[in-house]
């Protein structure tokens, strides 16, 4: 009789665990369980779109409980856009922290600034996958394009900016480039061309990212210097 006890409290226990209530499963601090929501909710948004995604798919794939989801979260939306935070406000921090220690010609700072974004372009799956949904939603949800404009062209254009009006304010630049208004945008265009073709065509048919970078870089500082002066 006790050892039917003794095992009817085991698959009790164990039951218990298995639900999320049991003694052995430690509660994790919100700065761990974010992170882990996040990497859930990337996978499927990835997997299944902006409309097909649903805060109960991503408390499944994260472990949790759909009630702890909406806890962090007060809805989709508001998912979305921390996954795409978290992915991109370490790369404008990483490009900041670049651009405030560099020491050095104008020219330089912006060939590392090129040569940074078609690193994340090869390296980093994620924003990859953010950029593929916001393209493909925007028409449909077009509070996704007006974020992705909020988060990350009025961030990144500012920074591209900065430093052709310091190349001009050096005497390295051509004075017409002026602000850099203008040409800020277009700076980044490859790039984010280049990020398209790899979504579109995929790492193997899509044009080669090293010589597109080599290309990019050649092409502006020729545009940008003033006549006479190195390409460095």
């Amino acid at each position: 009789m006790r050892n039917a006890q003794v095992e009817t409290t085991r698959d009790s226990v164990g039951s218990a665990e298995a639900a999320g209530a049991g003694p052995t499963r430690r509660r994790l601090a919100p700065a761990e369980r974010t992170p882990q929501i996040l990497a859930a909710a990337l996978e499927e948004f990835a997997e299944r779109g902006y409309a097909g995604a649903s805060m109960a798919a991503v408390a499944a794939r994260a472990g949790v409980t759909k009630g702890l989801i909406y806890h962090y979260f007060p809805g989709k939306a508001d998912l979305f856009k921390a996954v795409v935070r978290s992915c991109v406000q370490p790369v404008f921090s990483e490009a900041e922290r670049f651009i405030a220690v560099f020491e050095g010609p104008k020219a330089e700072l912006l060939r590392g600034l090129i040569e940074f974004a078609y690193a994340r372009v090869a390296a980093e799956r994620r924003e990859r996958v953010l950029f593929k949904l916001i393209i493909a939603e925007a028409d449909r949800f077009p509070e996704l394009a007006a974020f992705y404009d909020a988060e990350v062209l009025s961030r990144a254009l500012p920074l591209v900016r900065g430093v052709l009006r310091a190349g001009v304010e050096a005497g390295e630049f051509r004075p017409e480039v002026g602000d850099g208004a203008g040409l800020a945008p277009v700076l980044m265009a490859p790039a984010t061309m280049a990020s398209i073709w790899q979504m579109m065509l995929g790492e193997g048919r899509a044009p080669d990212l090293a010589a597109m970078r080599e290309a990019h870089v050649d092409l502006v500082l020729r545009g940008l210097l003033r006549p006479g002066a190195p390409l460095g």
